[in-house]
């Protein structure tokens, strides 16, 4: 709750809807560490506190903008790391950058993906932090950080200002880096597919668009692949699976027909281990690279016939990295 001091500072700011006693509240609790200096870091230490946030600079302030108190009695429990690049912040924060003249700035929030936030700042360089453009991109920088704090803010977004001082919101990267979300309803279907197939390995491809995710079952071709070339294909259904060709590429252009994207590609485990293996990993990555960028595989894992876990495999920064998928209820 606000006392009688805060109140009366803020005013202005509470008479607006989209603040009001509960925004203000937000805005006081987060804590700006500004890891960068210039006029840039002098303008949004001062919008910010002027806000009710709490900013912690690094080096002493100076300057016009350095003289704006902080806020009255602050017990800011959220931080937010506001960096220049090639620095990225943790994850809550701004890097501020360069690249071509034009300066870019990215907000991250807890649930934005930092391999996403990499590849789109990678291309940035330290920015120039004095002069009038420093004061514009402070005021933007207190801009996001203000959006952060009220919860308005997407989970990873930016803003540039070109060389001509124009300023536009940047195009978010799609995340492959994390696993898809899929209805309940589809991996329900998917679970009884794949528990169909057994005591072989049975598999399966999603595809989707917006947020509309779709089973394709497919049939596991390895027995067909092993009885014709047994030395090319050693292992058979049993413990291992394969796509076959011309069904592949059917899917693939049903899914080009119709605007779809192959989300993910799954498969079973009928007695075998309960996450992505090393044969799935040689298959998904068999010169170090993902086969498919940017496609999650899910395993499921079953155990006297019941399915017992399942686990996604998303390719990140150089590896599949495994992250728990709950079976259906």
């Amino acid at each position: 709750m606000l006392s009688e001091p805060q109140i009366q500072r803020y005013a202005r700011q509470l008479l607006l809807r989209e603040v009001g006693e509960r925004g203000q509240e937000s805005l006081g609790a987060v804590r700006v560490h500004l890891a960068l200096g210039g006029v840039l870091a002098e303008a949004a230490a001062a919008y910010l506190r002027a806000g009710g946030t709490e900013v912690q600079r690094a080096g002493s302030p100076s300057g016009p903008w350095a003289s704006t108190p902080p806020l009255v009695d602050a017990r800011p429990s959220r931080p937010l790391d506001v960096v220049a690049a090639p620095d990225l912040p943790g994850a809550v924060g701004v890097v501020v950058g360069t690249a071509g003249g034009a300066h870019a700035l990215w907000s991250i929030g807890e649930e934005g993906c930092g391999a996403c936030l990499r590849l789109a700042a990678g291309v940035l360089a330290s920015p120039d932090l004095d002069g009038p453009r420093g004061v514009q991109l402070g005021t933007l920088l207190a801009f996001l950080v203000q959006r952060r704090a009220l919860g308005v803010a997407s989970p990873l977004e930016g803003l540039q200002v070109s060389v001509a001082g124009e300023l536009s919101t940047l195009t978010t990267p799609e995340c492959a880096h994390r696993p898809p979300a899929v209805p309940e309803a589809v991996l329900a279907a998917l679970v009884h597919h794949l528990g169909a197939a057994q005591p072989d390995e049975g598999c399966a491809v999603l595809l989707g668009k917006d947020d509309d995710v779709r089973l394709v079952p497919m049939e596991n071709a390895q027995a067909a692949h092993h009885a014709r070339d047994p030395e090319a294909f050693p292992r058979t259904a049993r413990t291992a699976f394969s796509l076959d060709p011309a069904a592949w590429l059917a899917v693939l252009r049903e899914a080009d027909r119709s605007g779809e994207r192959v989300v993910a590609i799954a498969h079973s485990h009928p007695a075998g281990p309960a996450g992505f293996s090393g044969e799935d990993r040689r298959w998904a990555a068999p010169d170090g690279q993902p086969l498919l960028p940017g496609v999650a595989h899910l395993v499921v894992a079953f155990q006297d016939g019941r399915p017992r876990s399942a686990r996604w495999a998303v390719w990140s920064e150089g590896d599949f990295l495994e992250t728990d998928c709950p079976l259906p209820r």
